[in-house]
């Protein structure tokens, strides 16, 4: 197992499955685990007057603005990993100089 996949794995183990644990012992749901009989359309009309998306000046504004969304969908669980999450994400992430070259025998899209 790679040091990604370690740190991955124990985030998981230690921060998440922890947490959805005391979420579903809350009765949060975020999604239906199986279809409603009783539905007549799974159709939700979308938001009006609010935008889409949000200005994100750097990396620093991640967590803020994570912590904002789930503080406001009354999630204070999720909120307090916000932090946590994005340092993961700094662990993690691939830097220019550890990216190898692209085989020929792979079909480039782009």
């Amino acid at each position: 197992m790679s040091s990604t996949e370690d740190r991955l794995g124990r985030f998981f183990d230690k921060r998440l499955a922890p947490l959805a644990e005391k979420l579903r012992a809350r009765g949060t749901r975020f999604f239906p685990m199986g279809p409603d009989a009783q539905a007549a359309s799974y159709y939700v009309a979308p938001r009006r007057g609010r935008p889409e998306f949000i200005q994100l000046d750097g990396p620093e504004d991640c967590e803020a603005a994570l912590r904002a969304l789930w503080e406001g969908h009354g999630m204070p669980e999720l909120a307090a990993l916000a932090g946590p999450l994005l340092e993961l994400a700094r662990q993690i992430e691939i830097r220019e100089d550890e990216m190898g070259e692209i085989s020929p025998f792979v079909y480039v899209m782009y």
